[in-house]
């Protein structure tokens, strides 16, 4: 994303009722965008130390599929396949044909180790999206070493993430052999000090230089962009506290990425129309019609699982499509939100 994934568009038209600046307001913004400032990412955590996997687990196979139809939403609302079939219709059709032939020629490493990195990538990107979208609302970057800070806060503890849970999972990811980073130990701790003073520098650079659009003259940081870093960088350093003995650090950054995506693909769709809604049953239309692709991911996605339940030959058959499906998420992501796509 340079969005969730690639550009987060600026020209959709605003209903009245989005308040200058924000995707919906400032304050669903800090919660649901921005994970509060990463304070729900501490309850995971806790959550997850206290109570294990399991339940964790489900949610995210739950907002997983929500996640999916939201992306088929954006393309069915915005009508993409006729502008764009090569990217909405040919490469997702592509992607899927690789991963069968892959996973039923006894290749399925490739498929998981693509899957592994990808993953990373498209959650990390997401959190540059997003604040590349509040950048914009303030009139951009203030300068070459704002910049400079900024994509290092989002890079560097990615990198960090990636570092140390490969470490701690050399041979296996989600249950399947992959091909992982080795890296030296003392390269792992010293990239992740070193990212982690990389992202305190950062924020203590905005001390003095945050505030809203309009608040002053002079261009500043947007407090949202300052909440997504926080944000990103303790999902990403979870790693260090979580990665060396549960793969819920996973979890962790696919639980928060979920609810961020869910909530601005709806502001999106809300942005689409001509008049924002004017009373709660608008919204509630507007809902509605927002949730029926994410129903219809999660009902297949479900039916699929009982299909694998009844083994042979559904297994092999229909077991591939989760993955490739996911791999043609990220690639929509890449598409559906750059400029060419508005």
């Amino acid at each position: 994303m340079t969005t969730p994934a690639t550009t987060v568009p600026t020209s959709l038209s605003e209903p009245q009722s989005i308040k200058p600046g924000w995707l919906l307001s400032q304050t669903a913004d800090f919660w649901l965008a921005c994970a509060g400032g990463s304070l729900p990412l501490l309850v995971l955590l806790a959550a997850l130390h206290f109570w294990g996997n399991r339940e964790m687990d489900f949610a995210d196979l739950l907002l997983a599929e929500l996640h999916l139809g939201a992306t088929y939403d954006a393309i069915a609302r915005r009508q993409l396949w006729k502008r764009m079939p090569w990217d909405v219709l040919i490469v997702p059709a592509f992607i899927l044909l690789v991963v069968y032939t892959l996973s039923l020629t006894g290749y399925r490493i490739f498929i998981f180790t693509v899957l592994m990195y990808m993953a990373v990538w498209h959650r990390g990107r997401q959190n540059l999206g997003l604040a590349r979208y509040y950048q914009r609302a303030a009139g951009g970057t203030i300068s070459r070493g704002h910049e400079w800070l900024f994509q290092g806060a989002i890079y560097l503890p990615m990198a960090a993430g990636v570092f140390f849970f490969t470490a701690a999972y050399p041979t296996h990811y989600e249950g399947e052999p992959y091909y992982a980073l080795t890296v030296p130990g003392i390269l792992m701790w010293g990239w992740g000090a070193f990212a982690l003073a990389w992202v305190l520098t950062y924020l203590a650079w905005t001390v003095g230089r945050t505030a809203l659009p309009g608040e002053r003259e002079v261009r500043c940081v947007h407090p949202a962009e300052r909440w997504l870093i926080l944000a990103h960088a303790v999902a990403f350093f979870s790693a260090y506290f979580l990665g060396a003995w549960n793969v819920a650090f996973i979890i962790v950054l696919a639980i928060h990425h979920e609810i961020s995506y869910l909530y601005f693909a709806y502001a999106m769709a809300r942005r689409q129309q001509t008049e924002s809604p004017q009373t709660p049953q608008d919204e509630w239309r507007l809902v509605v019609s927002f949730a029926k692709w994410p129903l219809i991911g999660l009902v297949s996605a479900f039916l699929c699982m009982r299909l694998m339940d009844a083994g042979e030959p559904w297994t092999t058959w229909v077991g591939p499509s989760f993955v490739g499906l996911l791999l043609i998420h990220y690639w929509l992501d890449s598409r559906i939100w750059t400029r060419r796509a508005r």
